[in-house]
């Protein structure tokens, strides 16, 4: 009897660790959820912007960063530049030898002059844009001088103001290189002020990153003004060495005129 009794209970209990070890059927919800999340998206392809920021800069953009972290004064710098170059173009494509000295002008000049076609002397004249033109016209004015000396100093005294017309037209190329440096000493003083003012709010300075806008201002300015400087003087001295060449051939000329048209003259 108690055998009978002990087997159903011995049956149950080795039931019991079976069910326990089985595992319950998944819920298909649950399943399928590790199959829904995704890999994280790249934080560049999710924001065009932060790439762009992360990006490094070009060329043109570093550039063009340096010269505004110069201020203000790179305006005028700017401006100096441009007309330091409008000035220097025109220079150098007008400041020529036909301007001032044609070449085989006045030995057509004397042969007419000689020839008494003072008429058509005066006409060619007018028609030449050259210093030699404005000379011989005022040769025409003395023309019945016996004078020679006279004539001779009207004439180079004609020739040297326009000589120094044509010298003052490069007086901006001198102005844009002597302004030009002082310019960028004086954004280098700003920008050494704002530095030092930087230093007296901070209280220290350990931090340069505190300083660097400042100090790059003093650096910048100070190299776009001799950047300018420098060309501008180089091309004035150029200009110069070519009027002084043209003016030495100028008075040869006034010399040999002079002689040919009133040497055979004699003073009273």
């Amino acid at each position: 009897m108690k055998l009978r009794l002990l087997l159903p209970l011995l049956l149950v209990a080795a039931a019991l660790p079976a069910a326990a070890q089985d595992p319950a059927p998944a819920d298909p919800a649950t399943a399928e959820a590790p199959a829904a999340v995704e890999a994280p998206a790249d934080p560049a392809a999710a924001d065009p912007a932060a790439a762009a920021e992360g990006a490094e800069p070009s060329a043109l953009e570093r550039w063009t960063g340096t010269l505004r972290q110069g201020g203000k004064t790179m305006w005028f710098i700017g401006l100096l530049s441009v007309l330091g170059l409008g000035c220097a173009l025109e220079r150098l494509l007008c400041l020529r030898r036909s301007r001032i000295v044609p070449e085989g002008f006045s030995g057509e000049m004397v042969r007419l002059w000689n020839e008494g076609s003072f008429d058509e002397v005066g006409y060619r004249c007018a028609k030449s844009r050259s210093a030699l033109a404005r000379v011989f016209e005022t040769l025409l004015e003395y023309k019945d001088s016996t004078d020679v000396l006279e004539v001779k100093a009207f004439a180079e005294d004609k020739a040297g103001r326009e000589l120094r017309l044509e010298g003052r037209k490069a007086n901006m190329l001198a102005t844009v290189a002597t302004l030009a440096p002082l310019l960028g000493l004086f954004g280098t003083v700003l920008g050494l002020l704002e530095a030092f003012g930087t230093v007296a709010a901070m209280g220290e300075m350990g931090d340069a990153s505190v300083l660097a806008d400042s100090i790059g201002k003093a650096l910048v300015t100070t190299v776009a003004g001799l950047a300018v400087a420098m060309p501008a003087l180089f091309v004035h001295q150029i200009i110069r060495n070519r009027l002084s060449l043209y003016s030495v051939i100028l008075e040869d000329e006034i010399a040999t005129v002079v002689r040919r048209t009133f040497g055979a003259r004699r003073r009273p």
